[in-house]
C-alpha cells in the first residue's frame, strides 16, 4: 500500500486514510482546504473532515517538536 506524505501514520481510522489516498491528497493539500471542501471531496460529514485536519495538524506539530528535540 502507498505511504504518501505520512498519511498512513495519522491517528484516524484506516478507512479515512484509504479515502484520502484514493483521492491522491497529501497533508499540505488537506491543510490548505476549507473543511467544507474536504468533506465534499471525501464524501464525509463536516466533523469528520475537521477531525482529519486536526489529526494532520497534531502529527505535524509532533514531528516539528521531535526535530527540535534532536537539534538540542
Amino acid at each position: 500500500m502507498l505511504f504518501r506524505n505520512g498519511i498512513r501514520s495519522l491517528a484516524i481510522p484506516d478507512v479515512l486514510k484509504d479515502s484520502i489516498l484514493a483521492h491522491s491528497l497529501d497533508k499540505k493539500q488537506i491543510l490548505g482546504m476549507k473543511v467544507d471542501d474536504l468533506a465534499s471531496i471525501l464524501e464525509c460529514d463536516y466533523e469528520t473532515a475537521k477531525i482529519i485536519q486536526t489529526s494532520i495538524r497534531n502529527s505535524s506539530n509532533k514531528s516539528m517538536l521531535h526535530e527540535m528535540t534532536e537539534l538540542a
